[in-house]
C-alpha cells in the first residue's frame, strides 16, 4: 500500500508540475488558448490577472485568428422593426449575441452596416424612416462592435465639408485579424456634383490612429453611383452595381480600380444579384436571370481579378420538391421560384461547404458538394397576421455574419 501510495503521490507531484510548467510558459499556455471556444476564452480572463494580459493581448488576438474560425451564425435585419432574426449555422454556438441592438446611451435605434472577420460596423438612424433606404446622408453616429466581446467605439463624427450639400454612397468596415489588430473604416463622399461626372473623395478612420484622414487620391464617377455589397476581400473594398461598372478599393493603396464581372445574358441590360459575399478566403457572386432557376452557378474570384471562374453547380430541384411553398405561381410567371440566397460558408474542408436559403418562414442549409439539404431555422411568428400571411423574404444584404472573435476596438 505504501508503494502505491508513493506512486499516486509521485502521479500527482508530477501533474502539478507540468500544470506549473504550463501555466508559467506564455507560448505553450498561448497555444492551448487558442484552441477553445471564443466564449471559453472570454471565461478564462477571470482565471487570473496573468492569464487576462495573455488574452486581451492584441498579439493573442492575432494568433487567434491564423487558427480556422466557423461563421457561427447570422444576423437578418428586418426592415419592418427594430429586432434581428439570429440564424444559429454552429450546433455548439450560444444563443443570439443580441436581438435588439442597443449601444451606450444611444437612444436612437442601431442598425448593422457590415460585418468583416468579426466586428460589425453599426450606425444610429437620425430618422428611422430612412432605414429601409439605406441613405447614409440620414445616418448620425457610427459605432465599430464586437458582438463577441460585447465592446464597441463610437468613430468620431465626420470632418465637415463646407458649401452645398454633399452625398455620402456609403461608409465601409476593412479589418483583416491575420494582418493586424487594427481596422480601418473607409467614407466615400462627393467633392462637387455634375449631371455626367462627379469626382469622390475617400475619408479614412483607423483605429491605430484614432482619427480620420482625407485620402489624397479621388475617383470619378457618375452622379448616381450607388456603391453595393461593401465586401472586404483581399485586402480591398468591393461593389457591385446594377447599371454601373462595379468597382473596388485597394485599402492599403487608397487606389479605385475596376473590378471585371461575367458577361450579361443576351437579352438582358441590367445585371440580377442573387449574392455577392466573401467567406474563408474566396469572393463569391451568383447571378439569376431566370425567374430565379433551381439550376444556377456559383462565381468564384481569382486573387489577382483576372476573371470569375464557376466554383459550384448548384441544382435546387430536391428542395422544391421537398418544400412545394417554394413554387411561386402568378399571371406573370406561372412557374417560377421563390427563394434567396442569404450566405455562402466556406468551410476548412470543402465537401462541407454549403448556403443558406431563405424560402417562406424557413433557412435551408444546402452542401454544394453533396447536394443534400435540412431545414435549419424556423422563424418565430410575428404576432402580425399580415407580415405572417406575407412572410418578409430576406436577402444576402439583409444577413451578416457572425464570427466569433477577441478583436479589440479601440
Amino acid at each position: 500500500m505504501s508503494v502505491q501510495g508513493v506512486k499516486l503521490d509521485t502521479s500527482i507531484t508530477r501533474a502539478i508540475s507540468l500544470a506549473e510548467e504550463i501555466a508559467n510558459n506564455d507560448d505553450l499556455l498561448t497555444e492551448l488558448l487558442i484552441r477553445l471556444p471564443i466564449k471559453s476564452s472570454v471565461k478564462f480572463k477571470s482565471v487570473s490577472k496573468h492569464w487576462l494580459s495573455l488574452i486581451s493581448n492584441p498579439h493573442f488576438s492575432v494568433r487567434l485568428s491564423l487558427a480556422p474560425r466557423l461563421t457561427a451564425g447570422l444576423f437578418l435585419r428586418n426592415v419592418d422593426s427594430t429586432e434581428y432574426d439570429f440564424i444559429n449555422l454552429v450546433s455548439s454556438s450560444p444563443r443570439a449575441p443580441f436581438k435588439l441592438l442597443t449601444l451606450g446611451d444611444e437612444s436612437s435605434q442601431i442598425m448593422v452596416l457590415q460585418s468583416c472577420n468579426g466586428l460589425l460596423l453599426c450606425c444610429s438612424l437620425k430618422a428611422q424612416e430612412f432605414a429601409r433606404f439605406l441613405d447614409f446622408n440620414f445616418f448620425e453616429n457610427y459605432y465599430v462592435f464586437n458582438p463577441t466581446t460585447k465592446k464597441y467605439k463610437m468613430l468620431p463624427p465626420l470632418p465637415a465639408r463646407t458649401g452645398v450639400f454633399r452625398a455620402v454612397p456609403g461608409i465601409f468596415l476593412a479589418f483583416d485579424p491575420s494582418k493586424s489588430p487594427h481596422y480601418k473604416v473607409i467614407c466615400v463622399r462627393s467633392i462637387y456634383d455634375s449631371l455626367e461626372d462627379t469626382r469622390f473623395e475617400m475619408l479614412i478612420y483607423s483605429s491605430k490612429t484614432g482619427g480620420w484622414q482625407v485620402s489624397g487620391n479621388t475617383f470619378l464617377g457618375p452622379f448616381s453611383l450607388t456603391l453595393l455589397g461593401g465586401v472586404y476581400w483581399n485586402g480591398a473594398i468591393h461593389w457591385i452595381n446594377f447599371w454601373q461598372k462595379s468597382l473596388y478599393l485597394d485599402v492599403e493603396e487608397e487606389e479605385v480600380r475596376e473590378m471585371p464581372m461575367p458577361p450579361i445574358p443576351d437579352g438582358y441590360e441590367d445585371r440580377i444579384f442573387c449574392y455577392f459575399g466573401e467567406s474563408g478566403g474566396h469572393l463569391h457572386l451568383v447571378e439569376i436571370y431566370n425567374n430565379l432557376s433551381v439550376l444556377f452557378n456559383v462565381f468564384e474570384m481569382e486573387k489577382d481579378y483576372s476573371k470569375w471562374f464557376v466554383k459550384y453547380q448548384v441544382d435546387l430541384r430536391g428542395i422544391a420538391t421537398a418544400y412545394p411553398e417554394m413554387l411561386f405561381r402568378n399571371y406573370v410567371n406561372p412557374d417560377s421560384f421563390r427563394y434567396s440566397i442569404l450566405c455562402l460558408v466556406r468551410e476548412e474542408y470543402d465537401d462541407n461547404s454549403y448556403v443558406v436559403l431563405h424560402l417562406s418562414k424557413k433557412a435551408i442549409r444546402y452542401n454544394l458538394k453533396e447536394k443534400t439539404f435540412e431545414t435549419l431555422h424556423q422563424f418565430a411568428p410575428s404576432g402580425s397576421k399580415i407580415r405572417d400571411k406575407f412572410a418578409i423574404q430576406y436577402i444576402w444584404s439583409d444577413a451578416f455574419q457572425h464570427i466569433e472573435s477577441l478583436a479589440c476596438v479601440w
